[in-house]
């Protein structure tokens, strides 16, 4: 498969994050990473569920969404967590200066979307600006249909040299160390 392993560092040329795409099927921890590199790089995160989904899980009009995901990938600085319309990802990619691509085993996307699917009904609290989570037929067909596009994922991310700047997740345990790392180079740990 194309792509590297997990960096140690960001993948970018000089070494300044500005700009970070985070991609992947749902259940993977993909919104809870964003917000940790945010954190610990002072970098604005922007969530897609947050602007594609109406009330109740409806779809929001797509050029409605895709002029928000522009605009966010035309500011200086980012972290955009999530998909929305295929034109506007690609466009994003080619912008990010890293590429976060988390592509666990589909049965850890499914395991984790199923917890954290009985912890919003259990909590009331569920997650994309909503107030309750999408049912769980929806919530399952996405992580299908998320499966099935993998090959065009890795395309996507992949395609025109952007696997130099890509960051390929492929394990949970990759994901806590790349994020380990990431977080104690911001702290100036090991410098």
């Amino acid at each position: 498969m194309g792509g590297r392993r997990a960096s140690l560092s960001f993948p970018c040329d000089d070494g300044l994050v500005r700009r970070i795409a985070v991609i992947g099927n749902g259940g993977g921890g993909k919104s809870t990473l964003a917000r940790v590199l945010a954190e610990h790089l002072h970098i604005p995160v922007h969530e897609v569920d947050e602007v594609q989904w109406l009330p109740g899980w409806r779809r929001a009009p797509l050029d409605e969404v895709a002029d928000t995901l522009e605009a966010w990938a035309s500011e200086e600085s980012w972290i955009i967590d999530g998909f929305g319309p295929w034109p506007v990802i690609d466009r994003r990619m080619a912008r990010a200066d890293t590429i976060v691509y988390v592509d666990f085993p589909f049965r850890i996307h499914l395991w984790w979307a199923a917890k954290r699917q009985v912890a919003s009904f259990v909590s009331g609290r569920a997650w994309g600006g909503q107030s309750v989570p999408p049912s769980s037929l929806l919530l399952f067909r996405a992580l299908r249909r998320v499966h099935a596009m993998r090959p065009d994922l890795l395309e996507l991310v992949t395609k025109s040299g952007r696997d130099a700047k890509l960051v390929h997740l492929r394990s949970p345990r990759e994901m806590g160390r790349w994020v380990s790392d990431v977080t104690r180079t911001a702290a100036g740990v090991g410098d």
